[in-house]
């Protein structure tokens, strides 16, 4: 079992527990350098990066705010580490539950060189209002 990469994986998420983190730089230092990360498999495109990867947080603190994660399990194979979790996003005066399965994929020198996000953007979309073909094209966008 990847005892070791649980724990990164873990401590990665634990930065988002409760809120996003004031400083955004300090999970980062748990990723590599080119890391792929998708954060909706198959309905975003992967990014690489860790500028790229905290742009696309930027910009998703900026449209929803307030958020936090609510782990659920753990569980990992060599490199891979499985994490089943409810993430919480506040938009529009309200809390949306985003239930959701991420795999990462830890590298030899113990940081996230792969990361991917699991879940049903439907349930997403009816939760907030939106067509799910507005919200798709919503995470799709990438700023000019």
């Amino acid at each position: 079992m990847g005892t070791r990469e649980e724990s990164i994986a873990l401590e990665f998420i634990g930065y988002f527990r409760d809120n996003w983190p004031d400083d955004l730089d300090a999970p980062l230092r748990l990723v590599s350098d080119d890391c792929y990360y998708q954060s909706i498999v198959p309905t975003t495109d992967p990014i690489r990066g860790k500028a790229a990867i905290k742009a696309k947080w930027e910009r998703i603190r900026a449209a929803y705010g307030d958020q936090r994660h609510d782990m659920k399990g753990v569980a990992s194979s060599d490199t891979l580490v499985f994490t089943e979790r409810t993430d919480w996003s506040h938009t529009n005066g309200k809390w949306v539950s985003i239930p959701l399965v991420a795999v990462f994929e830890i590298g030899p020198q113990g940081k996230i060189v792969a990361w991917r996000e699991y879940l049903d953007g439907g349930n997403v979309a009816r939760q907030i209002g939106m067509a799910v073909e507005d919200l798709e094209q919503s995470l799709r966008s990438e700023p000019a």
